[in-house]
């Protein structure tokens, strides 16, 4: 028989037994939940980060879009390249590999400079694939393919350069593609694609969404740390749009040597005189490397500055659209050198401007027709209406003299136009006001932004009483009106308005409005509502510019009597000339430093009986527009229309 002690001992041993078991069920249990809650509950969310842990996706670039010229030639394009990549981790000795490779071939220092960043800059553990270079030919590949071993961290893949194969000829149009960077912020593009280049001006910039396509996404099968073990698309690219502009590229060639070359000749620096001349001048650019312009004193100069731009009058479809002096946008898509990026933006001519779309300048002469429609269609004059021109016109103390000295004489309007008679236009001016001068300004295109393919773009200014008021909060003077009655004073234009402007008259019918693309405008124009018998007017009054005996123009006929021309010349101050220096006798043009030159400008359209083609020239201290503009106008239009 037990004992109570044995008794005690039994129960206390079964009590714990008990509790182990209820101990063991419950661990059991929790493990079985948890084996539950991770197979079935949780499933989902482990493998998902199982195959983040295993697989990481890359976005892939889609091939950029092309841009075209009417012609379907070439203005910007991709080519095939070849990028260098790192799979860097921590355990990789980076310099040791960098050294190694650049035994073999060269790499930019800036590429070098932000690979290193990159390098520095990089919080991941795990193995992650760095740029080294996007930059490298196919002989540079060969020559790395072939020692691949010894840094087998090391990739290639192919990549797309962005080419400009007209260079030079369509870079204010064409613009370029560079990095994306925070002045981009407006563009959106894929978090995981911050190599992204984008369009920075021009074309590019504004056809950027079209043009960049959509981006693809490439599945990389990783290791623990990440290395890369198999790769395959996972969603393809869908390629940029091409875009067709409206522009000629033959005639863009043809006008950009012939605009830049203005009156003066082309020389070889081969020739000793001329090379110890060039070596002196320390802002000369070479033209070809080998040539550089002389003027008719045998001063060696550089090419012209300024714009020209031809547009169809029917569709207002730019044809030519030139900015001098011009960059190559390639430059762009290599390693931009410190030293050419500070030459264009620091080069006292500013080639980066655009001058057609965005520079401004007074119009000069070329605006008198529209003071001329603004006092005919106000009633305020008719065609016969004269007015006498002694060479200078009195109001109060001040004297606003006309660009010939001695006068014109008695004068009606169409003898004015085509003699460019300021005494007249200073008459006219007064009678009609400034602010129906400035209606019919705008009537015709001018002082407004166009939806032209191009972000940079300038306004200009056509001033009225009300716009002097609210800028400055004085009044308007009537001397004011005789300055902006001939071009000058506050009225500032841009070569895109002024060929919008003669286009509008040319046609007679419509507001034409400029454009880069083909078929753009078709049908889209609103009624210019100006009466068709007073524009008939004005443009017999071009064709005497050139055609009449006293023209401005007279010795710039094209020679055809199918193809005749029709204009108006324009020459702009650009410094004020005191009343003690026309007494002492005035300076020329060609004698005073290249800065205090006059302007000179051209309006016009051809064929004269049939108007198909506006043209707009500006050359920035050319001179005279008679003998500078026009001569240009003249032999573009012989090129478009092969006279």
């Amino acid at each position: 028989m037990k004992n109570k002690s044995q008794k005690n001992l039994e129960n206390t041993i079964s009590k714990r037994f008990f509790l182990l078991s209820l101990l063991k069920g419950a661990v059991v249990g929790a493990i079985g939940w948890r084996f539950f809650d991770l197979q079935v509950i949780e499933n989902r969310k482990y493998e998902k980060l199982s195959d983040n842990n295993q697989f990481n996706f890359h976005m892939i670039a889609p091939e950029r879009g092309r841009i075209l010229d009417r012609k379907m030639r070439l203005l910007a394009g991709n080519m095939d390249g070849f990028s260098l990549v790192l799979k860097w981790d921590k355990n990789i000795n980076v310099d040791e590999v960098i050294k190694k490779i650049l035994t073999i071939v060269n790499i930019n220092q800036k590429d070098l400079n932000n690979f290193y960043e990159e390098i520095r800059s990089s919080k991941i553990e795990f193995a992650k694939e760095i740029l080294i270079t996007k930059k490298l030919s196919q002989k540079d590949v060969s020559k790395l393919a072939v020692r691949s071993i010894e840094f087998p961290e090391v990739s290639f893949s192919m990549t797309k350069k962005r080419v400009y194969p007209q260079g030079i000829i369509a870079g204010h149009i064409t613009g370029y593609i560079g990095p994306y960077s925070e002045k981009d912020s407006k563009i959106k593009i894929q978090p995981n694609a911050p190599w992204l280049e984008v369009g920075k001006t021009g074309l590019e910039q504004f056809f950027d969404k079209e043009l960049r396509g959509k981006f693809g996404r490439k599945r990389n099968e990783v290791t623990s740390k990440g290395h890369v073990i198999a790769s395959q698309i996972y969603e393809n690219t869908t390629p940029g749009n091409d875009i067709q502009t409206s522009l000629d590229m033959g005639l863009q060639a043809f006008a950009i040597d012939r605009f830049e070359r203005g009156n003066n000749t082309l020389v070889s620096i081969k020739d000793e005189n001329v090379r110890k001349k060039v070596e002196k001048i320390k802002d000369i650019s070479l033209v070809n490397k080998y040539y550089v312009y002389k003027d008719k004193k045998n001063r060696i100069v550089n090419a012209q500055s300024g714009s020209l731009i031809v547009m169809d009058i029917e569709n207002g479809e730019i044809l030519c659209s030139l900015s001098s002096p011009g960059y190559d946008p390639n430059i762009f898509s290599n390693d931009l050198e410190t030293d050419v990026w500070n030459n264009l933006k620091n080069n006292s001519r500013a080639p980066l401007l655009n001058r057609s779309m965005s520079g401004v300048y007074p119009p000069g002469s070329t605006i008198k027709m529209a003071v001329a429609l603004a006092a005919l269609e106000s009633g305020i004059i008719d065609y016969n209406t004269k007015f006498y021109c002694d060479g200078a016109k009195k109001l109060g103390e001040s004297t606003f003299h006309c660009w010939a000295k001695d006068g014109h004489g008695k004068l009606n309007l169409i003898e004015a136009i085509e003699r460019s008679c300021d005494v007249y236009f200073y008459e006219l001016g007064l009678k009609v006001g400034i602010d129906k001068i400035a209606l019919m300004m705008k009537k015709l295109g001018l002082g407004e932004y166009y939806d032209v393919e191009i972000n940079d773009k300038a306004k200009g200014v056509v001033p009225n009483i009300e716009w002097k008021l609210k800028r400055d909060g004085l009044q308007w003077s009537m001397g004011e009106t005789l300055n902006a009655s001939i071009g000058q004073g506050y009225l500032l234009t841009t070569p895109l308005q002024l060929t919008t402007m003669i286009s509008r008259i040319a046609n007679g019918k419509f507001s034409i409005t400029p454009t880069l693309m083909m078929n753009k405008n078709k049908n889209r124009f609103e009624p210019l509502k100006i009466n068709p018998q007073h524009l008939n007017f004005i443009k017999n009054s071009m064709e005497r510019v050139v055609k009449g005996i006293n023209g401005t123009a007279r010795n710039y006929q094209i020679g055809s009597k199918k193809i005749e021309m029709a204009g108006k010349t324009g020459t702009v101050q650009v410094v004020r000339i005191s009343e003690a220096e026309r007494e002492k006798g005035l300076i020329k043009n060609e004698d005073r430093p290249w800065k205090k030159r006059d302007h000179a400008l051209f309006v016009g359209y051809a064929p004269a009986s049939k108007p198909k083609y506006a043209i707009t020239v500006v050359v920035e201290h050319g001179g005279s527009g008679s003998s500078t503009a026009a001569p240009i106008a003249r032999d573009v239009f012989k090129y478009i229309f092969k006279v």
